[in-house]
């Protein structure tokens, strides 16, 4: 496993323990939330944080679980190639958040927080990258790989719902999404 697998390993072995009340992992960047020390801020890349603030097992999707997490980038800072293995849904709290594709298909719903619907922004080109501002809002299933960064002058606040198989890794590196596709791909 590279190191990009052993930070996301590593990442979700931390949220994952996080929610459940445990305690951090040694060689992985943990602190607390100033505003309250019970939520475990976990960095998955340098000026990239994450917090997990809860997950269920979904009685409507049986074998997935929902998780709700924030990210926050700093200006500037980017997280490596990654996807998510399931449904992502990601609203703009705060700041300019930049985002990427590498490969799959994602959906882009500017105002979605006020209520906007109508207006979908498919993102289909590799390379293409997309500026979201507050209350804007991009989704999109496990077939995608992408980058994100913070993309303005102050910090990147993005709230995430993610719809996950039950055990997977919450953030997974391009080799390790390609890795998992192969699986799922029966041999001929």
């Amino acid at each position: 496993m590279n190191i990009r697998g052993t930070l996301g390993l590593a990442v979700t072995l931390v949220l994952a323990a996080t929610w459940a009340g445990g305690t951090a992992l040694a060689g992985v960047h943990d602190t607390t939330s100033a505003a309250d020390p019970r939520i475990a801020i976990t960095e998955v890349a340098p000026g990239v944080t994450a917090e997990v603030f809860g997950s269920s097992p979904s009685a409507g999707a049986s074998g997935q679980t929902v998780y709700l997490a924030r990210f926050v980038f700093q200006p500037g800072d980017e997280i490596f190639p990654h996807g998510h293995p399931g449904t992502t849904l990601l609203g703009i709290e705060s700041g300019t958040f930049g985002w990427t594709l590498v490969e799959g298909t994602a959906h882009v719903v500017r105002g979605a927080a006020a209520g906007a619907t109508g207006s979908v922004e498919d993102v289909t080109e590799p390379g293409m990258e997309v500026t979201l501002n507050p209350g804007d809002a991009i989704f999109y299933e496990d077939d995608v790989i992408h980058t994100a960064r913070g993309a303005g002058d102050e910090p990147a606040v993005v709230m995430a719902t993610l719809v996950l198989e039950t055990g997977a890794l919450l953030l997974m590196t391009a080799d390790e999404m390609a890795g998992m596709e192969m699986e799922a791909t029966p041999a001929s």
